[in-house]
């Protein structure tokens, strides 16, 4: 009995231990933390809708090629004495094997055959109309056929040549060059000191077409949309262009080729504008975002709801607006006037 009641005195003295600490921490714990901190209402901040303009673009590097095609093979044998690629005009002298002159004349098909009286063909127009615009042979339509006059014509070219008279033209004197004056290259063969014996190929020329690439860095490929307008400038010239499509370049960036909006050349009509050479650099601009005025916000005061229907807030609550165009931190909006206070930032 008195062994029982120890035990139950025993118990009893730690439960009120136990309490007497718990309720020790409890004060405690009252009178050491701080109250938690009132959280403060987060004051409006407002912009103003004004009139603005957007846009963006960057300079890029526009290169036109003029590929290039043999056009004719040496026909004559000796050794090569004089060479003169770059830019010919009509009856310029290419190259010249021994004393043997090989000029340019303007003509879509190759001289074939030596020239001379009873001959006629589409290569005798073409003699005759290189020697009308020498002032040889008077104007009017090449006829086609090799008779007085071309000889008296032929004749008078070779005495202010200083070549013999013989009012012949013969195989390999001549060649066609289209659309000239053009800048021609010469075979690996046409060099002064090689001796030539026929048939190397002699003559390369532009095929007429023009291809326009733009040369982008890794950064600039990056920043350029596939659907990109670019403008492409020549003096006084502007050209819009698109990108047809893209490639890797040898520099880590991407070549774009670029078509006109009809899908031709970018110079249009105006090709010819542009300088012979067989390559040359323009300036131009990529439209990362076209140019755009009008009523602008910042672009922190649109909203969107789950319709994807945009807002902004003003003083007399939500708006309805549709963004027209956006760049740099501004939208560009209907929906709102001039002067009209909106909302930045969540609500």
């Amino acid at each position: 009995m008195t062994h029982d009641r120890r035990s139950w005195l025993s118990r009893l003295l730690v439960v009120l231990v136990v309490a007497t600490a718990v309720g020790a921490g409890f004060w405690a714990g009252r009178t050491t933390l701080p109250p938690a901190p009132e959280v403060a209402e987060v004051e409006a901040v407002w912009g103003t809708a004004a009139t603005a303009s957007v846009g963006r673009s960057i300079p890029v590097s526009v290169t036109v090629r003029r590929p290039v095609e043999v056009v004719a093979q040496n026909a004559l044998s000796g050794v090569v004495t004089q060479v003169n690629a770059g830019t010919v005009e009509q009856g310029g002298v290419l190259y010249v094997v021994g004393e043997t002159k090989v000029r340019a004349l303007s003509g879509d098909r190759p001289f074939w055959r030596d020239l001379g009286p009873g001959v006629s063909g589409s290569d005798v127009s073409a003699l005759q109309q290189g020697l009308m615009d020498l002032g040889y042979l008077a104007g009017g339509t090449p006829s086609g056929k090799y008779a007085s006059a071309t000889r008296a014509a032929v004749s008078a070219w070779q005495r202010d040549l200083g070549h013999p008279r013989t009012g012949r033209v013969g195989m390999g004197e001549v060649v066609a060059v289209r659309g000239l004056p053009q800048v021609v290259a010469l075979g690996e063969d046409i060099k002064v000191g090689h001796a030539v014996s026929g048939g190397e190929d002699a003559v390369l020329a532009s095929t007429g077409a023009l291809e326009f690439w733009l040369n982008a860095t890794a950064e600039q490929a990056q920043l350029i949309p596939r659907d990109a307008v670019l403008e492409v400038s020549f003096g006084e010239h502007r050209w819009s262009a698109v990108i047809a499509e893209g490639r890797p370049s040898a520099t880590g960036g991407t070549d774009f080729t670029l078509n006109g909006g009809d899908g031709g050349p970018v110079c249009g009509q105006e090709c010819g504008v542009l300088p012979p050479e067989e390559q040359q650099t323009l300036m131009g601009r990529a439209v990362i975002v076209p140019e755009a005025s009008g009523i602008g916000v910042p672009a922190a005061a649109i909203h969107s709801r789950p319709d994807g229907s945009t807002y902004v807030t003003t003083q007399d609550g939500e708006v309805p607006v549709e963004v027209t165009a956006a760049s740099q931190g501004i939208a560009i909006v209907t929906g709102v006037d001039e002067g009209t206070s909106v909302r930045l930032g969540s609500e």
